[in-house]
């Protein structure tokens, strides 16, 4: 057995290697990507509104938690957020395509800046009504929503700050 080295290929081919690696890996998966379309769950339109002490929750993040999770084959989460008016459209996989028929429970939750300078790039008062911390779990809100096989408009969440 002989002791020699091969020599040392230039970094120059070990950066075009790896390029032509990732590139390879790349067209690989994006030629993968219509198979995971088949696995999606057929989605429904749905609309609803969200109301805090009667009033519209602006920028509110609703959350749909299936109540049969094994229905849901990439453990699919549909959510929405609230505008000034306090209507939502929810999605699933892409804007406003709905949510997968079925039976959900639903958390509400406002998320606002912890600091003066607006840290999540959301600036509240900090004397502004808030709902319960109850209703931002899906699984203590008492919230729930039934997603039908064409377009459903929900009942409003009315939440409270008590």
């Amino acid at each position: 057995m002989s002791s020699r080295s091969l020599p040392a290929r230039p970094r120059r081919l070990r950066v075009a290697e790896a390029l032509v690696a990732i590139g390879t890996l790349t067209a690989l998966v994006g030629c993968g990507r219509s198979e995971f379309q088949g696995l999606q769950q057929r989605t429904f339109p749905v609309t609803g509104e969200v109301r805090l002490d009667g009033r519209p929750l602006a920028g509110a993040t609703v959350v749909f938690k299936p109540v049969d999770a094994s229905a849901f084959k990439w453990r699919e989460q549909p959510q929405a957020r609230s505008d000034a008016d306090g209507r939502f459209t929810v999605f699933t996989y892409a804007a406003g395509d709905g949510a997968p028929a079925g039976e959900y429970r639903v958390g509400v939750a406002v998320v606002g800046s912890s600091d003066d300078e607006g840290g999540d790039q959301v600036r509240r008062d900090p004397a502004a009504a808030k709902p319960h911390p109850r209703f931002g779990d899906a699984t203590t809100s008492g919230l729930t929503a039934t997603v039908g096989t064409s377009a459903t408009v929900l009942p409003p969440f009315e939440l409270s700050s008590q």
